[in-house]
């Protein structure tokens, strides 16, 4: 009898959460703190996504513009294009990496406004990509989720 195949490894699942009435500068922060923890998936990594921003709001248009491109530019570099996309043809299709460092293969938004995420489900969600108001539903989803 072959021995036992050893089972892949599970795939990571990098958590990260905005809150609050944020700044510009909170922003960078929090930026920040998402590149580090995907520049510390091991080369070749493939990871799933969870951006939770239950109760986030921009204390101002300043951090607005500072928070919307970080996710979409990030699922690029990681080799996902980002379904926010399609809400905005007029910017023109993302450049997604064919050949990323590390992979994102699946992606789940999590936003307090239940009309929103409505909308983002029915219009831009994708196999890879669905948005929630709950973070379990989220967590649960991502877990599903293939490899």
């Amino acid at each position: 009898m072959p021995p036992p195949s050893p089972s892949a490894p599970p795939v990571p699942l990098v958590r990260s959460r905005l809150t609050g009435t944020v700044a510009a500068a909170d922003v960078a922060r929090w930026a920040a703190a998402l590149h580090a923890a995907v520049a510390a998936l091991p080369d070749g990594t493939s990871f799933r996504l969870l951006l939770d921003l239950h109760g986030y709001e921009p204390a101002d248009l300043d951090a607005h513009k500072a928070m919307r491109d970080v996710v979409p530019a990030l699922l690029c570099v990681c080799g996902l294009r980002p379904a926010f996309a399609d809400l905005f043809p007029e910017f023109g299709e993302p450049v997604v990496a064919a050949a990323p460092r590390v992979r994102c293969v699946a992606f789940a938004n999590v936003h307090h406004d239940p009309a929103k995420m409505e909308k983002y489900e029915r219009q831009i969600a994708k196999p890879e990509q669905r948005f929630f108001t709950d973070a379990r539903a989220a967590e649960a989803w991502l877990a599903a989720r293939p490899a």
